[in-house]
């Protein structure tokens, strides 16, 4: 039997072109991606735990899986950092002279920086709800509930006050662990072309903690009741997509 050699090229061309076309793209069809990201933000403590912190920053590390109907799930650790004690002179008042100076051996004045220290891991899960520009990026609502801590961290830079160093330092640090929960409204972009892709995000963190210490050595005073600690604010993320094998619109049995 003898065979269209012209049929089966027209065939074969044919058949790869509309293969070629039925790949998902990112700016045409909802797709499975892996995003890996880093952030930086900006918060405010409230409640209890603006009694001990002005307003200070994070950063975060982040992972998140989405499928194709727009289900997110992953994990974040965020740091909690800054120079953002409220009142360290009145919290180190028997440790320092007249002026507030803060006296080492033989003497000499001690350097000490006093900051806000502290971190949360947290499991996170959220929905894609209305897409824009292509139906993989849009308003993202993000719930995250987990563990955290915070605690006024302490540098002495010269090592030359004894009074804070560990033991002595626990009675000073207000070290608090917790359960906490961080609701946020995300805006997501994942470029068409999968290169720039970013979120910037609103928080709401809500935790409960306690002073696992016990006592407040400048107190003279036990603590040990529980906390009601929360903070607003806003971040913004790099992410680095891990996109899925191209799906086929196409299904065989």
């Amino acid at each position: 039997m003898r065979i269209n050699v012209r049929f089966i090229g027209i065939f074969v061309f044919s058949l790869l072109f509309f293969s070629a076309n039925a790949q998902r793209t990112t700016k045409d069809s909802t797709r499975t991606v892996q995003l890996w990201g880093l952030s930086v933000g900006a918060h405010q403590p409230l409640v209890d735990m603006s009694e001990n912190y002005r307003s200070f920053a994070s950063a975060e590390v982040e992972y998140l899986k989405k499928n194709q109907d727009g289900i997110f799930t992953g994990v974040t650790f965020k740091a909690l950092y800054g120079n953002s004690v409220k009142d360290p002179a009145s919290i180190f008042t028997n440790l320092t002279d007249d002026e507030g100076n803060f006296l080492g051996v033989n003497g000499e004045f001690a350097t000490i920086q006093a900051g806000l220290s502290g971190g949360q891991l947290l499991f996170q899960f959220g929905k894609l709800f209305k897409p824009q520009y292509n139906p993989n990026s849009g308003w993202v609502l993000m719930e995250g509930i987990g563990l955290g801590q915070h605690k006024i961290g302490l540098r002495d830079q010269r090592g030359t006050l004894p009074q804070l160093q560990s033991p002595f330092l626990e009675g000073y640090d207000r070290l608090h662990l917790g359960a906490y929960s961080n609701t946020s409204l995300r805006f997501l972009h994942l470029d068409n072309d999968e290169r720039v892709n970013w979120s910037a995000s609103l928080h709401v963190n809500l935790g409960i903690s306690q002073n696992i210490r016990g006592y407040n050595v400048d107190l003279a005073a036990s603590d040990t009741k529980m906390k009601f600690d929360a903070f607003i604010g806003g971040s913004i993320t790099w992410f680095i997509p891990v996109y899925a094998k191209q799906e086929s619109f196409y299904l065989v049995d």
